[in-house]
């Protein structure tokens, strides 16, 4: 038990700096690819080759060079009390993705540095907007700060102990369960479980997408109250929601390489 505890408290630490940690995202762009038209399928590799190292992490690895020209804004989705997107100063993650997709809808007037950057930022920001961590209410405290969390001992007992937890943290400790998974391991998990939802998952547009997210997002900061402490049995419910956001944003990152490919 002390040694599973370790590796969840590691993947804690580890992977706090981005929407999933390296290997989902790269899960993510690996299930798009599988679903790309031959056109979408050359134009990817035209722009960023084969293989996704570099792109998964190419926001969070310009922050943490200092050579970013963007605001750590870009990476969230900011939603009135009504979930409609809010405009904030400087470009969240919406209007940023909404530029980066006109950028490759006109590839042929841009240079293929721009178009480069505009691919990577889409995939950045498709896994941004499917991770409830980055999703901020207006009004709702609790879809920003930290919450309790009932960290060791089950849900009972004398060895039941709580600690202060944020989301980013709490959605990247489920990639510590999978240590030993590759991109395409992720992805051919995801397409083994959800493989059958695909069309349902990529269905609509990207504003039905934000839409979607930020219901689920609501529903479950309605949870957290004063006093309200998570429990290691929901913390192992919401395994599930997570890896279908991941699930989700694969398929859709796919639809809309195919549909910018036209």
């Amino acid at each position: 038990m002390k040694k599973i505890f370790l590796v969840v408290a590691f993947a804690l630490v580890a992977f706090g700096a981005s929407a999933w940690n390296v290997t989902q995202d790269e899960g993510v762009v690996v299930l798009a690819t599988k679903n790309l038209t031959p056109e979408a399928k050359s134009m990817v590799e035209k722009y960023l080759g084969t293989s996704y190292a570099d792109d998964v992490q190419y926001l969070t690895n310009l922050e943490k060079k200092k050579a970013a020209k963007h605001s750590k804004e870009i990476h969230y989705l900011h939603l009135d009390s009504s979930l409609q997107p809010m405009k904030v100063e400087g470009d969240d993650a919406l209007a940023s993705l909404e530029k980066m997709m006109e950028v490759v809808r006109t590839r042929n007037s841009h240079s293929k540095a721009e178009v480069v950057t505009a691919l990577r930022t889409i995939i950045n920001l498709m896994c941004d907007i499917h991770n409830f961590s980055y999703v901020r209410i207006e009004g709702v405290p609790h879809s920003q700060q930290e919450f309790t969390f009932q960290s060791y001992g089950g849900d009972v007992g004398k060895r039941k102990t709580t600690n202060k937890v944020w989301w980013s943290r709490f959605w990247n400790a489920y990639g510590g369960w999978h240590v030993g998974f590759s991109g395409n391991l992720w992805a051919e998990d995801l397409e083994l479980c959800h493989g059958k939802q695909r069309e349902e998952f990529a269905a609509g547009s990207l504003q039905e997408w934000v839409s979607q997210t930020a219901v689920q997002a609501s529903k479950l900061y309605e949870r957290i109250k004063p006093e309200y402490a998570m429990t290691r049995r929901e913390r192992n419910e919401l395994e599930y929601l997570n890896y279908e956001m991941i699930a989700r944003a694969g398929y859709r990152l796919g639809k809309l390489f195919n549909e910018l490919a036209k």
